[in-house]
């Protein structure tokens, strides 16, 4: 008898209906009736440091309760080919197709009969479809690469999952897999879909030239941007944050950092804690963006449309402070929390528009409540856009020192103001 467990190869692979390490959650979803089947694998690391895989087939089947159920079997492979319940096969096609004949018995008696393979769908990308080019950005969950999508050769973004062999990875990556699937909008990035047919795991998106508006803030002293700009940057964000309002989805993690420029357009990005729904209840004892977070979400653990509208009242600030500077810099996280709590908001910069510093309060308000929805204040943002055409922010040459004393005076070292309530 062959050698058990060698790799299996690509072409070993090369199924239609491999889905590669989809998650349980989604193949559920795709198996819909008795006889519904696919390919899939799992890995494991392993101690020494290495990582074990596991090739099986799924197949939704009826159950002893009268009920469907999904069930699996392993496909091993040795030196002769592909062993499944003790039977050699040439390859997998020849295992489906000995299952499609008739009725088999697999572990624990279950009876399962392959009827309809689930092919793979749009959103399922293969390695050997992305070609690498450079890398563009990294974090604690891996790094971002401009690359090549076959067969077309667009230019996208792979975001490459550190490790990505662990079902806790594998899991946040899919839940933002599968919002950001749900949307398409000019002031959204475009998801394009995810690779997950061996590992690193990679989520593949739109690839925005401009990078984050952030980093484009940071730089402000080498070319400076002015008011009309920044509004148009805020309006154009406003404008994808109510498309997922009324899509039913809270974004929760609205920054500067996470609005991306392409050409002049930006773009709402990382949807890694994005929720479909329209409250969403935290954990608070997890590590949470301080210095974005409304302060009721301290005292109810719930976040919804109104925190995101509190969120992007910090981030309008981030648009208008010059030089850019972090929220709240001069405090740690412990002392932004219990000063917001208790009403305290930085005060507006001093270069901000007197109309956009209008629409700040509104957007920070104490009392949830009586926030204005995203699209109202998208209208204000809109209407605002024209007025400050003039405005000296971003002349050609700024008076830095200046700036930089007036915004020093801003910061949260006893000033402040109170927001509304």
């Amino acid at each position: 008898m062959g050698r058990e467990d060698p790799e299996f190869t690509d072409d070993d692979l090369n199924l239609p209906f491999f889905h590669g390490a989809l998650m349980d959650e989604d193949m559920e979803k795709l198996l819909e009736l008795p006889g519904d089947f696919v390919v899939l694998l799992r890995n494991k690391e392993l101690g020494d440091g290495t990582t074990s895989q596991t090739i099986f087939l799924a197949v939704r089947a009826r159950a002893g309760n009268d009920k469907d159920a999904v069930f699996r079997t392993n496909i091993k492979k040795n030196d002769d080919g592909i062993k499944v319940l003790n039977k050699t096969f040439t390859d997998i096609n020849k295992c489906v197709d000995w299952f499609k004949k008739e009725p088999r018995n697999i572990a624990g008696g279950q009876s399962v009969h392959l009827k309809r393979p689930i092919n793979r769908g749009k959103w399922y990308i293969r390695h050997r479809d992305i070609q690498w080019q450079k890398r563009i950005g990294s974090g604690a969950y891996g790094q971002v690469f401009r690359c090549k999508l076959l067969p077309g050769k667009n230019i996208v973004a792979a975001k490459r999952l550190a490790g990505a062999t662990g079902a806790d990875e594998l899991s946040d990556m899919m839940k933002e897999a599968r919002v950001m699937q749900l949307y398409d909008h000019p002031n959204i990035v475009k998801f394009y879909g995810y690779a997950v047919d061996k590992p690193p795991f990679i989520l593949v998106m739109e690839f925005c030239n401009g990078g984050a508006v952030e980093d484009r803030l940071r730089k402000e002293k080498q070319k400076p941007i002015p008011a009309k700009v920044r509004a148009n940057w805020l309006t154009q964000a406003a404008a994808g944050i109510e498309y997922l309002h009324k899509k039913n989805c809270i974004h929760r993690d609205i920054a500067t950092r996470n609005c991306l420029i392409h050409e002049d357009t930006i773009k709402i990005a990382d949807f890694g804690m994005c929720r479909a729904t329209s409250v969403y209840k935290v954990n608070l004892a997890k590590p949470q963006n301080v210095r974005w977070l409304a302060p009721e979400v301290w005292r109810t653990g719930e976040t919804n449309f109104r925190t995101d509208v509190y969120a992007f009242a910090v981030m309008m600030w981030e648009m208008f402070v010059i030089p850019y500077d972090t929220p709240y810099r001069a405090w740690k996280a412990i002392i932004v929390k219990r000063r917001v709590m208790e009403g305290y908001r930085m005060e507006p910069p001093p270069l901000m528009p007197d109309p956009i510093t209008k629409v700040l309060a509104l957007c920070w308000n104490h009392n949830a409540s009586e926030r204005p929805p995203m699209g109202e204040i998208r209208k204000m943002l809109a209407e605002i856009e024209p007025s400050v055409e003039g405005y000296k922010v971003g002349s050609s040459e700024p008076d830095w020192e200046s700036m930089s004393k007036r915004k020093s005076s801003s910061m949260p070292n006893g000033g402040g103001t109170k927001s509304q309530t």
